[in-house]
This record gives structure tokens, C-alpha cells and sequence, in this order.
């Protein structure tokens, strides 16, 4: 099956492969797809795949209010549960990460490894509210999703990525995926996220845990990454040369391979 429900949303999965499964959480605006590359790398190690598209996006359903990451990381308990799965090894990048990390305080025994990328510990600075504020603004506007998807792309995928041929084959993929998208869907996870607030929290984390990061992340900055992989017991950073957020897919190599290094380490 491809769909299970929770409460009352419906919920698109991909579910890929056979081994210890691996579940890959996407960023905002994206969808599961933005995990090819992974995806791939994963079944060849021989690994179960679960990629869930995130609610209000992708072919899940809208998000009709407010929802936050830890919202979120309840309907994944449920998707596990659904599955038949107690644990799995949790992968998020940005917003995803932010669930997985919510997933690894509130649910710990569902979560082997955790592997968290481009994300945050904290949305409650001035700054971040700001961020937020500017991310409604931007999507609160005809076809919003579009727009800051375009002013957004070379932060996203690094300078470098965007004009290259693999960058331009991705960016028209994107281009349509962000012109289907629901403004309204968005803009309520922006409003959930103002919520985001581990603090001291990540403390609590006992799964193995690898944190990684590009120096040149204009969204997601070092320090963020720093300061999870500080706070996190049993954490380890790895930092990438680069200026990408989105930076599983331009630095697709050196990401599976710090990936599957660390899989394969617990596994």
C-alpha cells in the first residue's frame, strides 16, 4: 500500500526494499523524492526504504491548520505502527530533520540511528521568528510557492549545483513540483515551527546520532549544526565544503557515503 491514515489526513509512503528499513524525512516544500539519490544508495546496501511525503505536501494531505514538528513525528509513531515496524534508522533533512530530532526525544525507542542534516535546534529566536515571518509573507502572494521557490533555488542548491546541467535537469523537476504546491499548506508549517523549541531538550537523545552540515548554508548555518552535534550525547558533525542547504542531492556522493558509512558502523 502507499497511503495510511492518522487522525484525520492521509498520509503517501514509499516503501522500497527488504533489510533493516531506513526512514527519510523531507524538507519544507520538497517531498519524498527529494530523497533519489539516497534512495537508491540504500536499496543497493540492502535496506528497506520508507519515505513518507510530509504532511501538506507532496501527495499527502493539505494541512488545514497549524502543525508542528512534533506533530509530525506522532504520525510517523503511527506510520511505524502501520508498517509493523517498532524502530528504524530516522534521516531528515531541514524540516525533516527537525521531526526526526522531536521523533528521537518524544518516541526513543523507535529510532536506531538518527541522522539529521541542514536543520535547527530552535525556531524561538527573534531571528528565526523573523525568518518565519518573511518565508508567510513571501508564500502569502498569488501562486507563493512559486515565487519563493525561485527567489530560494541557488541558496537551496548551492551556486555552483544551480547552473550546472544536473542543477537546471533538478530545477525544472522542482520548478513544477513548487507550482503545484499549496501556499495555505506551508504557510501553516511556518506558523507551527514558531513553536520549535528543543533547547535543552536534545539532551534527552539516546540514539547514535551523526549530524551534518555545509560551511556556506545560508539557511541552516554551521553553528546550528555545532551546536546539535554539542548538545546531542553520542553525536558526531561532519561538515561539508559547500554553500547548499539541499545538499543530499549537489553532494550526493560524499552524502551517502558518510550515510552508509555510519549505517553500516550500527548495522
Amino acid at each position: 500500500m502507499a497511503f495510511f491514515e492518522h487522525g484525520r489526513n492521509r498520509y503517501y509512503y514509499f516503501d522500497a526494499g527488504s533489510g533493516a528499513p531506513a526512514l527519510l524525512l523531507h524538507g519544507l516544500g520538497n517531498s519524498g523524492r527529494a530523497w533519489s539519490e539516497q534512495v537508491v544508495a540504500l536499496l543497493h546496501l540492502g535496506r528497506r526504504v520508507i519515505v513518507p511525503d510530509l504532511l501538506g505536501h507532496g501527495a499527502s494531505s493539505a494541512a488545514l491548520t497549524p502543525v508542528s514538528p512534533a506533530e509530525q513525528a506522532q504520525a510517523l509513531v503511527a506510520l511505524l505502527d502501520h508498517l509493523g515496524l517498532e524502530s528504524a534508522q530516522v534521516v531528515g533533512l531541514s524540516l525533516g530533520a527537525m521531526v526526526a530530532l522531536e521523533l528521537a526525544i518524544a518516541c526513543p525507542q523507535a529510532v536506531e540511528v538518527l541522522v539529521v542534516a541542514a536543520t535547527f535546534a530552535s525556531m524561538a529566536s527573534s531571528a528565526r521568528q523573523r525568518q518565519l515571518d518573511e518565508w508567510i509573507a513571501q508564500l502569502d502572494q498569488p501562486d507563493g510557492c512559486l515565487k519563493r521557490f525561485e527567489a530560494g533555488w541557488p541558496a537551496l542548491v548551492g551556486r555552483t549545483f544551480a547552473a550546472s546541467g544536473d542543477g537546471l535537469r533538478l530545477y525544472q523537476a522542482w520548478h513544477a513540483q513548487a507550482a503545484q504546491q499549496r501556499p495555505r499548506c506551508q504557510i501553516h508549517w511556518c506558523e507551527g515551527m514558531k513553536t520549535y523549541d528543543l533547547g535543552d531538550q536534545l539532551q534527552q537523545i539516546q540514539a547514535p546520532t551523526l549530524v551534518l552540515a555545509t560551511d556556506g548554508d545560508l539557511i541552516s548555518p554551521l553553528d546550528e549544526a555545532r551546536l546539535i552535534a554539542a548538545s546531542v550525547p553520542c553525536a558526531h558533525l561532519i561538515t561539508f565544503a559547500g554553500d547548499s542547504h539541499v545538499f543530499n542531492l549537489p553532494l550526493a556522493p560524499a552524502f551517502n557515503q558518510a550515510l552508509l558509512d555510519r549505517l553500516q558502523a550500527l548495522h
